[in-house]
């Protein structure tokens, strides 16, 4: 069997301490700074930073009635409310609370993921454990939770389904064989854009109907658009209750065409990168999928430079009141 390989901890010397050698000595040193690159303490910019962030109302109750009430030994501003009576910090009820992790060790493991990297590969690279890593991620998805509530699709707008499968103890199987083709074995997910945004849903059913096309797309394309689609049967219901422009092609008309020539390429790319996304997460919960199509979003959309993405989900981090105990993160992983 494959033994599973276990990155350690960068603290852990494999000398003695006693009578260090010259290149031992330096070996020690360089792990030493490596490790402090790797896990950072709370800096003076991360504690100006966190003071920096606009108290409006109390986390607990949401009065108004806010008064500052001091400073932590690092510098963090203390607040309380005169309504409760309880104490507070500018991150308590964030995913960044109790602040055992400093938010700059958040920068690699955020752009790890957005780079489509694994949570396993980007723990063994910060050094840190899967369950810090699987923590992380959760707490990400809750930051996410309704991110394409508000996302309306105009103009030309290019529309398809793409499916992805359930996990093998949940498939059903008929004298021994799997079910072929689009079928309840597949999980199904309602893909659009219009070329500026785009929008992932997860249809909650597997073959197409009316009543899950209108629930997927309906809220999130502008009434009059013109869709581009592959003449799925429920697509009418949509064109129907929204007075869309039709173009459609069968399936038969788009069998052998270049990309370049194929009208309904621009959703199809949409696809192959959602499919390679998942990929990288091949152990995911399926019960978790809009979660995963939620960060896929946020990743594909503006802005598309990296490092500003980064720094806009911490900013919607900063201000979501959306805490996430370990317990439950943990809990929530062992049900899939």
């Amino acid at each position: 069997m494959k033994q599973k390989y276990i990155a350690k901890s960068l603290r852990i010397f494999p000398f003695s301490n006693d009578n260090l050698t010259p290149k031992e000595t330096l070996f020690k040193s360089t792990l030493n700074e490596w490790y402090e690159a790797k896990h950072r303490t709370i800096s003076n910019e991360e504690v100006k930073f966190i003071n920096s962030v606009t108290i409006n109302k109390c986390p607990y109750c949401g009065s108004t009635l806010i008064v500052k009430n001091g400073h932590r030994k690092d510098g963090i501003q203390k607040y309380k409310c005169t309504s409760c009576n309880r104490r507070f910090i500018p991150i308590t009820n964030t995913i960044f609370d109790s602040h055992k992790i400093p938010i700059s060790e958040w920068f690699e493991f955020l752009l790890h993921l957005f780079e489509f990297h694994s949570v396993k590969t980007s723990s063994y690279d910060n050094r840190n454990s899967n369950s810090t890593g699987t923590y992380r991620l959760f707490k990400v998805f809750e930051v996410l939770k309704n991110i394409q509530e508000d996302v309306v699709l105009e103009g030309k707008i290019f529309l398809d389904e793409t499916y992805f499968p359930k996990i093998k103890s949940r498939n059903i199987i008929i004298n021994g064989n799997k079910l072929r083709g689009i079928s309840s074995n597949k999980l199904g997910v309602a893909v659009a854009t219009d070329l500026k945004s785009s929008i992932f849903i997860v249809t909650g059913t597997s073959k197409p109907s009316d009543k899950s096309t209108l629930s997927a797309y309906g809220k999130h394309i502008k009434e009059g658009s013109i869709i581009v689609h592959d003449k799925e049967k429920s697509h009418n219901a949509l064109i129907t209750k929204l007075n869309l422009v039709s173009e459609a092609y069968s399936c038969d008309e788009l069998k052998n065409i270049k990309d370049q020539d194929n009208p309904l390429t621009p959703v199809n790319k949409l696809h192959a990168l959602a499919k390679r996304f998942m990929r990288e997460h091949g152990s995911y919960n399926r019960d978790n999928l809009q979660d995963w199509m939620n960060l896929l979003w946020f990743i594909l959309n503006e802005p598309h430079d990296k490092y500003a993405k980064v720094l806009k989900f911490i900013e919607l981090a900063i201000n979501s009141s959306k805490r996430v105990k370990y317990r439950d993160a943990m809990a929530a992983k062992a049900s899939k």
